[in-house]
């Protein structure tokens, strides 16, 4: 295998061009990673893998080179790996009250992001910093971080700085790349569980097939608010199970009658407020408590409206 080699593979047109196997694509990514590829290589194989569009087995095969490229850090587990890295475009990101609940009633999160580079979206950063969540420079101090609250967030930059660069070139290309796939399968630390949002339908079907090529067994893929894992109350929501099925389904069915007024833009104000108790938001509750139903169902292998009844319950205990 050769860097020219890759590119053509991709670039010989319709009826020369093929997928990359698992193995090639493993190859460009350590590539990548590791500064062996020059800009003008990287862009063209960026946008000839974007354009032919990305398989199961090319993602796989970068996501492992990507695991094998991250710092080392000490064998530790938590309960749930958590990618936030759509932004949230109206709706404030009630994901995060659900990570936050989940996280006081002993429920271990590493949440993971990066790519903030599209205007008037609110990033989980931004929010964790907003709620005191705790956020760490290394996977290190994550583990610490766990240890004390139950969550941390870490940034892409702090897992791999060349992959953080290689999803931020979304700004300079106008598009996204393999990268904006990725990202969501990475596993800095073991997890019981491994959840992905999106939002185009297409790639529910990718994620889906991804996490049983990279062996996550126990695995959700939602088609979430904004493409962050977070259930909409007021649509019935798409979603895609490795493992124990709590729903029977692969639609979880919608619990508001109505569809809600969607905000102009994304506030942290309604956060804070609803978890503190001074201004009521049905949807902003509903969306917290479903979204923690669906992952503690996951976990405890139970039904969803058994973990319904616990997350209920924890809601209401929030404040003691």
């Amino acid at each position: 295998m050769t860097l020219p080699g890759i590119i053509r593979i991709l670039g010989r047109g319709k009826t020369g061009s093929r997928d990359l196997t698992f193995e090639e694509a493993h190859f460009a990514m350590s590539a990548i990673l590791d500064n062996r590829m020059d800009d003008l290589q990287l862009g063209a194989f960026l946008m000839l893998l974007r354009v032919k569009e990305e398989t199961p087995n090319e993602i796989a095969g970068m996501v492992k080179a990507c695991h094998e490229h991250m710092s080392t850090h000490p064998p530790y587990k938590v309960d749930v790996c958590w990618p936030a890295y759509a932004g949230k475009k109206r709706q404030p990101s009630w994901y995060l009250l659900a990570a936050k609940l989940l996280a006081k009633n002993n429920v271990s999160i590493l949440m993971h992001g990066g790519g903030q580079h599209t205007a008037n979206r609110q990033y989980a950063q931004q929010v964790c910093e907003f709620l005191q969540m705790p956020t760490a420079e290394s996977l290190e101090s994550a583990v610490s971080n766990i240890e004390n609250q139950g969550f941390c967030y870490l940034p892409l930059e702090a897992i791999n700085i060349n992959l953080s660069r290689l999803i931020d070139l979304k700004h300079n290309l106008g598009l996204r790349s393999c990268a904006n796939t990725l990202v969501r399968h990475l596993t800095p630390f073991d997890s019981k569980l491994t959840v992905q949002g999106m939002f185009h339908p297409a790639y529910q079907i990718l994620h889906h097939e991804v996490a049983d090529k990279l062996l996550q067994k126990n695995n959700i893929v939602l088609k979430g608010d904004a493409g962050e894992f977070e259930v909409r109350p007021d649509s019935d929501c798409k979603v895609l199970f490795q493992g124990f099925n709590p729903i029977n389904s692969d639609t979880l069915a919608k619990t508001m009658n109505q569809r809600a007024v969607r905000p102009s833009e994304p506030n942290l104000e309604p956060l804070i407020s609803l978890w503190l108790g001074t201004e009521p938001n049905a949807y902003g509750q509903q969306a917290v408590i479903e979204t923690a139903a669906l992952i503690i169902a996951k976990l405890r292998e139970i039904t969803l409206n058994e973990a319904r009844s616990i997350v209920l319950q924890w809601w209401k205990d929030r404040s003691s």
